[in-house]
């Protein structure tokens, strides 16, 4: 196979030994075959034309969410999860907030300490389980814990996985098992993922050769945390990417191992390159920090530099956030309403467009709390 595959996926597929290849449509896209897994990858060097996509081809609606002012409803926001019917707002230094979609605040979860059930610090990922009526959050690092609460915001238990978790990222399983990744480090670190059952059962991961980080520069110095993990949980399955590996991998917890799902071939090089991958219905995104977001879609066989345009809101330029299966854009009332006037100004807003812009800018109030727009990911 004549390609450049990065070599964390070899390392992480066993060089793909026994496998098929295919090239697809357009010429971007190649596909590799393994143990009934399957690597996408696009050549980052073909992709050249962008397209503005509207926000309608991805999702089935989007509404806005006006989170209450209450002074208890106030946060400072960093990331949310959101499902069906809830809102939960990560803080940094902050306690976790959860709202229903009509912003109306619900109560905090947990509190910010150092007592049993407590969380020191900032968190770096959570899932709001709606079926059996909980939360996971999972504190940023020095804890071997993740931590359950009620809805109501009442510490249940924790999970004790017996070593310091690194950043670590959680997976919510449709069973209500729950799945672990974190930064794995080299000569700090046993496990890299684990699986939590419905029964309690305790699965580990432990890394393979070349899958854990070095936590050190070449001083020797740990910068360990200088590194990144990511994952979005838009599909079923925990799917990461963590920095430096240039690979979207899948934690498949039923076989207890590592599936490379994707990556770019011939990527950009440099010490100032920064890439993040994500997996949503039917399509990767790539984006190249500084460059653009690349969207590979899987069922048109395609990929494209991509710019999203909010047409539910009078095309107001919309950012590539998503979570959960969930497309989110938050603002302070005041910047929303500096991009609505934008919008306003641009000679290609029709009339249509105006109506509607000038119906929310005359809703919003520069003393509210945040304003949200939120909409489901089509399947």
């Amino acid at each position: 196979m004549k390609r450049s595959i990065p070599l964390s996926v070899l390392l992480a597929a066993g060089a793909f030994a026994a496998c098929t290849s295919s090239v697809k449509s357009d010429g971007t896209i190649s596909t590799v075959e393994q143990n009934g897994n399957t690597l996408t990858l696009c050549d980052f060097s073909k992709v050249k034309d962008t397209l503005d996509i509207p926000l309608s081809e991805w999702v089935e609606d989007c509404q806005v969410v006006r989170f209450e002012d209450a002074d208890t409803a106030l946060f400072k926001f960093w990331w949310p999860a959101i499902t069906d019917n809830y809102i939960g707002i990560r803080q940094q230094g902050g306690a976790f907030k959860l709202f229903d979609h009509q912003g109306k605040f619900l109560c905090d979860i947990g509190t910010v300490g150092q007592g049993p059930g407590e969380y020191s610090g900032s968190l770096y990922s959570e899932a709001i389980d709606e079926k059996n009526r909980c939360i996971y959050l999972a504190p940023f690092f020095g804890s071997t814990k993740i931590l359950k609460y009620n809805m109501d915001g009442t510490f249940a238990s924790d999970i004790d996985l017996g070593e310091q978790l690194n950043k670590p990222k959680l997976g919510l399983h449709p069973d209500g098992g729950l799945s672990v990744v974190h930064l794995c480090f080299e000569g700090r670190s046993e496990m890299m993922a684990a699986h939590i059952a419905k029964d309690g059962t305790v699965t580990k991961y432990m890394p393979a050769a070349g899958q854990a980080v070095n936590p050190r520069d070449k001083n020797g110095n740990f910068v360990g945390f200088n590194n990144e993990i990511w994952s979005y949980a838009n599909v079923e399955g925990l799917k990461f990417m963590s920095m430096p590996i240039d690979t979207l991998y899948n934690y498949n917890a039923g076989a207890n191992r590592l599936e490379a799902r994707f990556a770019l071939s011939n990527p950009p090089v440099g010490d100032d390159v920064f890439l993040i991958y994500d997996e949503l219905p039917g399509k990767f995104l790539a984006t190249v920090w500084g460059t653009g977001t690349i969207a590979v879609d899987t069922k048109k066989q395609n990929s494209h530099y991509v710019k999203l345009v909010n047409d539910f809101f009078g095309g107001l330029p919309a950012p590539m956030n998503f979570t959960n299966g969930w497309f989110f854009a938050m603002y302070e009332p005041m910047v929303l309403m500096e991009r609505i006037e934008k919008r306003l100004a641009d000679a290609s807003c029709s009339e249509k467009d105006k109506e509607v812009l000038n119906k929310l800018l005359a809703s919003l109030d520069e003393d509210d709390n945040n304003v949200m727009f939120i909409g489901k990911l089509k399947q």
